[in-house]
């Protein structure tokens, strides 16, 4: 994703992301949180919102009228999350049907330019993991630095 993006600043553990969302009317502080899944190298990312009680919420539509603007941050900041722990995948959902659909839209236009640097995969009803195509519905999607391929020593006894 090439596009322009908002600066952001990092928590001292690397999990926390913050970032202003900027309009004509208004001046939004988002948040980007990794949070770790179980004892996995899985990490859930979620986008949220401050409510007025101070708590964050990943439910509410700011309607600032920089969704692209917000979209392209959030994947730098899924890009740093992940040059800083490249063992780890960022898996993530919609928090509602149109959102979800958003993603999918979002990972189809970009997929082309992601290909060699990171691994996108959708994850099924039925938890099987499988790597990313277009037009297909997942529940979530996971996304990885790609690994580069390991030069082998391979030998013709190897092969017999």
């Amino acid at each position: 994703m090439d596009e322009r993006s908002y600066p952001f600043e990092i928590g001292v553990d690397g999990l926390i992301y913050k970032f202003e969302s900027v309009s004509e009317n208004k001046t939004i502080l988002k948040t980007v949180s990794f949070v770790r899944i179980g004892n996995t190298d899985i990490f859930n990312v979620a986008l949220l919102y401050p409510l007025e009680s101070g708590e964050l919420s990943d439910k509410i539509e700011s309607r600032n009228g920089d969704l692209p603007l917000v979209l392209a941050t959030v994947f730098q900041i899924v890009c740093d999350f992940l040059n800083k722990f490249p063992d780890s995948a960022v898996g993530f959902r919609g928090s509602d049907a149109r959102r979800h659909r958003l993603y999918r839209i979002a990972i189809t236009r970009e997929l082309a330019n992601v290909a060699g640097k990171y691994e996108i995969y959708g994850i099924t009803a039925s938890l099987a993991v499988v790597v990313f195509e277009s037009n297909v519905d997942y529940d979530h999607y996971l996304i990885k630095k790609s690994k580069p391929w390991t030069r082998l020593s391979i030998s013709d006894e190897t092969l017999n």
